[in-house]
């Protein structure tokens, strides 16, 4: 495919559709690359039906049942960590932290094309809420038990265990902290969604207002097993009442903060040291971050201000520069922080706070003792086994019988580990989730931190490419060996793989054929019917046929072993074929023994089918499954099934020659949207319009 590149022609087209990009220095982290994959990060932890319905295509539809034990659908939210409960703490504090970095940053979501991503998952946050709350006192927060939930390590696609609606806030069982956060994310949502769409903003403003007073009118904390304990619901009341009186400009709401302080013994008189940060259980730092602005009374600035040079300059620091407040999710503190004082940043432009959170961010993306960056898929040496059951894609116990710690399926683009100890040091184990864990809660923060330095420090940087997220197409293959092999038969032991990943799920109809050459007996008037077949181990519940005639002509016969269970990755089966009334047996002559030894290796000439069609391998005719055709959208430089913003800037720095290929092997044919034969700023423009909902097709099509 030819390249034009009109320079003159490219920018003309550019400046008439989209604002000039301000060259800045060259920074030595691409941080609007860093901001984008923080985001993706939610995408992988989406729960519900509509699971996989976004970027990442090795997520589909689970959990579809939650609710139902109390009658009602609370599908939806978000799976915590690396596992599938719906804490409420966590869920409610995240989605309003999240909420509070577009709100803030809203500009730079929609400059860097991260917007609606954004606003899509906010949404998803909200409408689980909505659906938490049937009632003025009644809110459902979590869903699934801890205990039972971290017995399984698999994908979520996959869990079959009991979900119980665990915990219900109601006037006898109060929540106030989860009912505060959640109003605040629903306020939230209304003024960062107000413009789009009024009648759905005035909806979560309406459930925002109820949740809120039902917290305040009943009052206690939530529970979260033993996971998750909180300390105090006063500063979640706060909270909510910050957003509503933004939301609403109603007084009362301001003067329930100041009522609260004094809940909380904090007055002029008796100044507070506010010495941590947000998190799942302590939203105080963003309130009087709020309040320094918001409300005349000076206590609150100069409580703010006591806490961003606290963390500034009297924090613990580790000898590599990053703030260590606690040993568990040691990053996710600083990267809140740095949110935290690049909001202040840009109500005061005191250059401090910007410098602040410029070290923290590079710490945590790279410029640390161990030249790694924390934040997965971000850079040449990141974590490659994040705490992540979806993300590991490995089904431990039967039938795959995997382990968490073979290598992970995929990438878990943009999650935040814990990160590095006290003495910088990092453990990439899945299993020592201090180190290796992820979460809702550690992106929160993280996400409006990165919108901060995209902001400050990204004029000229993109989004870089995310392979692998629009998953992979399905694989099958068998590894098999003898296991023994006398006189009278052979026993063989075979590993059938069916990675099915894009999403997960158990696979029915699957079988294997194994072929041998019965000459010897043939010859010497054996009656074949007098074989016996066995199977002698299968977690899959396999069953295996008699000898059956491929080639009489040839005297090959073969046996085919069916699973009557559904398979996921791989399953495990030893399978025997002996004639007990002769020593003829012998393995040099079949067709299925070529390769095989007594350890295991991929032997092709073990086919196997699907549903009675050839999926891999080939038989003693030749036979191997058809290749399917390359298909590819339109459009779709990245390959991940929709034509997005992603696209345009992939075709924008094509043109400018910044890359030379794109991420897609089918990206230049898709680039071509005009279907000249050419690619130049004419299909810019055609993908712009496109992408703007000018034009709803390109003048190709696929």
């Amino acid at each position: 495919m030819k390249r034009v590149s009109l320079l003159i022609m490219l920018t003309i087209c550019i400046v008439s559709i989209m604002p000039q990009w301000v060259m800045a220095k060259e920074e030595k982290f691409n941080y609007v690359d860093a901001f984008a994959k923080s985001i993706l990060f939610y995408e992988a932890n989406w729960c519900g039906p509509d699971a996989g319905n976004n970027r990442i295509k090795w997520r589909g539809p689970c959990h579809v049942d939650d609710g139902k034990d109390v009658g009602l659908d609370l599908t939806g939210g978000f799976h915590d960590c690396g596992d599938h409960v719906k804490f409420g703490l966590p869920q409610c504090a995240s989605a309003s932290n999240l909420a509070w970095a577009y709100y803030e940053f809203k500009d730079v979501f929609i400059e860097k094309g991260q917007d609606e991503y954004m606003l899509n998952i906010l949404k998803h946050f909200c409408d689980y809420f909505i659906k938490c709350f049937p009632n003025d006192k009644t809110f459902y927060y979590q869903l699934g038990d801890g205990d039972i939930d971290h017995e399984y390590w698999g994908p979520p696609e996959l869990q079959r265990c009991d979900r119980p609606t665990y915990y219900v806030a109601t006037p006898e069982d109060p929540g106030s902290d989860v009912a505060g956060n959640a109003a605040a994310a629903l306020a939230l949502m209304y003024l960062n969604y107000k413009d789009r769409d009024l009648e759905y903003a005035e909806k979560c403003l309406a459930y925002a207002k109820d949740l809120y007073t039902f917290g305040m009118t009943y009052r206690g904390n939530s529970k979260g097993q033993t996971y998750y304990l909180p300390r105090d619901y006063l500063d979640e009341l706060m909270w909510g009442s910050v957003w509503l009186y933004v939301a609403t400009n109603d007084q009362k709401y301001m003067d329930n903060v100041e009522s609260l302080m004094i809940e909380k013994n904090i007055t002029e008189g008796n100044m507070f040291s506010d010495h941590w940060t947000q998190c799942w259980d302590y939203v105080l730092t963003g309130v009087f971050i709020k309040l320094a602005t918001l409300s005349p009374n000076p206590i609150y600035k100069i409580i703010a201000e006591d806490h961003l040079d606290y963390w500034q300059n009297r924090i613990r620091t580790t000898p590599g520069g990053l703030k260590h407040l606690d040993s568990w999710g040691v990053c996710k503190y600083p990267a809140a922080e740095s949110m935290v004082q690049l909001v202040y940043y840009k109500e005061t432009g005191e250059q401090k706070y910007l410098d602040f959170a410029k070290s923290q961010i590079d710490y945590i993306l790279g410029d640390n003792p161990n030249n790694m960056s924390y934040m997965v898929g971000f850079g040449d040496n990141y974590p490659q086994f994040p705490h992540h059951r979806a993300a590991s894609g490995r089904l431990e116990g039967p039938p795959a019988d995997e382990h968490k710690s073979m290598p992970q399926r995929h990438i878990l683009y943009g999650a935040l580990v814990g990160g590095a100890d006290i003495n910088d040091e990092y453990r990439d184990v899945v299993d020592d989730y201090v180190y290796s864990e992820t979460g809702l809660d550690y992106n929160a923060g993280l996400v409006g931190a990165l919108a901060g330095m995209s902001k400050y420090f990204g004029k000229d940087q993109f989004p870089e490419e995310t392979p692998g997220i629009e998953g992979h197409a399905p694989e099958y293959y068998a590894e098999a060996k003898i296991y023994k092999e006398t006189s009278t038969g052979v026993t063989i032991d075979l590993n059938m793989y069916n990675i099915i990943t894009s999403p997960p799920q158990y696979e029915k109809g699957l079988s294997f054929k194994y072929f041998v050459d019965l000459s010897e007996y043939i010859s010497d008037g054996i009656n074949i019917s007098k074989f016996t077949t066995d199977i002698y181990y299968s977690p899959a519940n396999a069953e295996i046929s008699k000898l059956k005639p491929w080639d009489e002509d040839k005297n090959i016969y073969y046996v085919e072993v069916t699973f009557l269970d559904g398979l996921y990755a791989r399953t495990y089966v030893q399978f025997a074929i002996n004639f007990y009334e002769n020593s003829l047996w012998d393995s040099s002559n079949d067709f299925s023994n070529v390769g095989l030894t007594d350890t295991y290796s991929k032997i092709k000439n073990i086919p196997i089918y699907k549903n009675g069609v050839q999926v891999f391998g080939k038989d003693p005719s030749g036979g191997e499954p058809d290749p399917k055709p390359t298909d590819f959208i339109i459009g779709d430089l990245n390959g991940d099934g929709v034509v997005n913003s992603t696209d345009c800037v992939l075709l924008r720095r094509y043109l400018l020659e910044i890359i030379t290929e794109f991420p897609d092997k089918n990206g230049l044919k898709a680039a071509d949207v005009d279907g000249n034969g050419t690619i130049n700023s004419i299909d810019y423009v055609y993908m712009r319009r496109y992408v703007l909902s000018i034009i709803s097709e390109f003048p190709v099509r696929n």
